[in-house]
């Protein structure tokens, strides 16, 4: 996959969003992007306390993690909890209510991934507060 994914699927991101601070996530439609496909997710913002849960992994994530991370919470995995990067960069996507990418240390079996970039966007119902985040990963194989 060619590395510009991420900043396909950010032009995605500021295309949907027009005039507003942050897309909905009914503003995401999976026809415009069937390439990107494979390599998103869609995680839940979860409040009080916050937390994040996996909602939909892309086909080309799933095949690198070692298991179905679906409907789980970050704060259950130990490597994604509160106090790791990971958590950093996507509380920062909440906080801030802008974009974020990031290169990733991958952890996973598949001896072919060299690296993993993702890039984070925020999506929003009302314009005000992040409840979902749209997040598009890069994988580097060898």
């Amino acid at each position: 996959m060619a590395n510009d994914l991420i900043d396909q699927a950010r032009s995605y991101w500021e295309r949907i969003r027009g005039s507003r601070n942050m897309p909905r996530r009914v503003d995401l439609d999976p026809v415009d992007i069937p390439r990107l496909l494979p390599f998103v997710m869609l995680v839940d913002v979860l409040t009080e306390p916050l937390d994040f849960r996996f909602r939909l992994i892309g086909s080309a994530i799933q095949a690198i993690v070692a298991r179905n991370y679906l409907g789980r919470r970050f704060s259950e995995l130990p490597h994604m909890a509160r106090g790791n990067l990971i958590w950093a960069e996507y509380e920062a996507v909440v906080s801030q209510q802008r974009p974020v990418a990031a290169i990733l240390d991958y952890v996973g079996s598949d001896r072919y991934v060299q690296g993993v970039r993702h890039g984070l966007m925020p999506l929003s119902n009302d314009d005000r507060a992040v409840n979902m985040i749209f997040a598009a990963v890069e994988i580097d194989r060898r």
